[in-house]
């Protein structure tokens, strides 16, 4: 059988020189959403490598392809408030995201958050001059704060891109900008009382976050898919784990569960079904029921990780062994 994934048309600039594998959770959703959906806006002569979706009348999703072999296709989230605008993690950097969010908001302060540290959520973060996010993830992407940061992930040692084409030339200018790691509860207001809250959603990172429209009542959850357990000198290791992304959903649904009108991850499939988190929360008690009871074992760069398959997901949380407790 051809195992081959099978292409979506796209008119990004960039585009995939290893192609990533076909994720079949994902790819008949972005098959429809970027060859058939109305919803779509390309605005290639301001940034050519985003796609803009508005799923709802103040929200719009921004869809780049991954940069490198560990980085899948990723969503950023623009909410479009009153008096100021939030956008939700930046991607991995290439091309004019903030002018981007210029076009689609106008002239207001835009309020940038990121869910968590890994590089496909905070490359464009060069492009802004302040970045929030959870204490805990805050030193992490402080060290980041470097000029070759994506280049060293993304290119060969010739500075040639080897996993995603795209012009290097098209990263934002090098500048330091300020990292503000707040709370659990944090609220951010966007101006006549719209409010949006921090929500610490740990597992994936130790500072990975949700944040709640009040508003709109969705809910952005960036990365929950994997634990991978706590790196060499993490200060937070019992936010590394299985058992806090589950103590973290029952927070969750317990306080907003009956209020939250769609899920939006980072990647994949956007716009879930609020028992998507239900579902998930159910993955998570059976792994620390029985870690031992996997579905498959997959390698995640060198890491073997264990894979729980999710109920009516189609897709599966990773997890090893030591991020289990």
């Amino acid at each position: 059988m051809n195992r081959d994934p099978r292409p979506i048309h796209s008119d990004l600039k960039s585009h995939r020189i290893i192609p990533e594998p076909e994720k079949p959770s994902r790819w008949s959703f972005l098959k429809v959403l970027r060859e058939y959906s109305t919803l779509k806006q390309f605005y290639p002569e301001i940034n050519p490598y985003a796609e803009v979706y508005q799923f709802r009348e103040n929200l719009y999703c921004i869809f780049t392809e991954g940069l490198c072999k560990m980085c899948g296709d990723m969503w950023c989230y623009l909410i479009d408030g009153p008096k100021k605008a939030m956008l939700i993690d930046t991607g991995m950097g290439a091309g004019n995201l903030k002018a981007l969010c210029q076009k689609l908001v106008g002239d207001k302060e835009i309020v940038v958050v990121n869910t968590h540290m890994h590089l496909d959520h905070i490359g464009g973060n060069l492009w802004f001059d302040q970045v929030y996010c959870h204490e805990y993830d805050k030193e992490q992407i402080e060290k980041s704060i470097t000029p070759t940061f994506i280049m060293d992930a993304t290119t060969d040692t010739n500075g040639i891109p080897n996993e995603t084409y795209y012009d290097v030339n098209d990263l934002p200018p090098f500048h330091t900008y300020e990292v503000i790691g707040v709370e659990s509860g944090h609220i951010f207001d966007l101006g006549d009382g719209y409010e949006v809250e921090l929500f610490h959603l740990p597992g994936h990172t130790p500072g990975q976050s949700a944040f709640y429209d009040r508003q709109t009542k969705c809910l952005f959850i960036g990365d929950t898919t994997s634990a991978f357990g706590a790196a060499e000198g993490e200060k937070h290791p019992e936010c590394c784990t299985i058992l806090a992304l589950r103590n973290a959903l029952v927070h969750i649904l317990n306080t907003i569960g009956e209020d939250i009108s769609g899920v939006f991850p980072g990647h994949g499939t956007i716009d879930l079904h609020p028992i998507s988190l239900q579902y998930l929360l159910d993955t998570a008690n059976r792994i620390l029921e029985h870690p031992d009871w996997y579905d498959d074992k997959v390698m995640f760069g060198e890491t073997e990780m264990y894979a729980k398959m999710v109920y009516q997901q189609g897709s599966d949380l990773k997890y090893t062994m030591k991020g289990v407790r």
